[in-house]
């Protein structure tokens, strides 16, 4: 079983995509190997000329050789657009890939200065557990890093393809 981080995440009640990522947690919990470590809700916050940008990424698997795998979760619907897969918030789309770039960006930035001249391997890929991408090609992120409806019982499986040694 994985470590997940917070520890207490069986206490919390959700309900919609919150309950959706509780379910996720479980998922990874079982699926993954002992030596793994999930964190859950990571929020982020930088300084970009002089304007706070901030952000959040659903989970965030740890292996011991400090490979970081970036795992978004977006339940419910989703639209394919010719710029990409989108999310509607509050009736106003936003794209996934660039939603994860801005993650990406965000995470190289703070690891920068603590890891110096050190490389740091950091992967991501994008969860929808109720939505299957019609057009993985277009979707604005590679095929391979998407698992949809069809591949959601590959989820682990697929996690540990992309942290090879885990």
């Amino acid at each position: 079983m994985a470590r997940i981080v917070p520890t207490d995440w069986r206490a919390l009640q959700a309900t919609g995509a919150a309950q959706r990522e509780l379910e996720t947690l479980e998922v990874l919990e079982c699926g993954l190997p002992e030596e793994l470590t999930v964190l859950h809700g990571v929020h982020w916050t930088r300084v970009d000329r002089g304007t706070a940008v901030f952000g959040e990424i659903d989970f965030v698997v740890v292996s011991p050789s400090a490979r970081i795998l970036l795992i978004e979760q977006k339940s419910g619907f989703l639209a394919e657009t010719p710029e990409g897969l989108v999310k509607k918030y509050s009736g106003r789309e936003r794209p996934v890939a660039l939603q994860l770039d801005r993650t990406l960006d965000a995470l190289r930035a703070r690891l920068a200065p603590v890891v110096q001249a050190e490389a740091v391997a950091i992967d991501y890929l994008l969860y929808c557990p109720d939505y299957t991408v019609k057009q993985p090609g277009s979707a604005g992120l590679p095929p391979e890093r998407i698992v949809d409806e069809r591949s959601r019982m590959r989820l682990c499986a697929r996690i540990l393809e992309v942290l090879p040694g885990a």
